[in-house]
């Protein structure tokens, strides 16, 4: 099945949640079609159950959907420091002209 045919499969409620597939490639083109969704009007989520279109007023679904938008909360909330840090690191570098071709290990 391809990553269409995943989407097209996708439903309403916790219930009718369809599994990620198995295939890597199948599996990044479909979240790549579900984020152009959500872009676009669209509401669908997957809290680890499976990716479907949360029902307004099921327990379940409206739980997992405040889980899903805390979530990427997180995300863009880390994004954004690191992108500051690096454009603070960067200034610093710039301005004081501390630039020593860094080999900083992983910690």
């Amino acid at each position: 099945m391809n990553s269409a045919q995943y989407f097209s499969k996708i439903g309403t409620g916790h219930e009718n949640a369809v599994q990620r597939p198995p295939n890597k490639w199948t599996d990044r083109k479909l979240r790549s079609l579900i984020e152009a969704a959500n872009r676009t009007g669209d509401c669908i989520i997957n809290v680890g159950g499976g990716y479907y279109r949360p029902v307004p007023g099921d327990g379940i679904d409206e739980f997992e959907y405040r889980k899903y938008i805390a979530c990427d909360l997180s995300r863009a909330r880390k994004i954004l420091s690191k992108r500051l840090a690096m454009i603070k690191t960067f200034k610093e570098w710039k301005d004081n002209d501390l630039f020593t071709y860094h080999t900083r290990k992983a910690e």
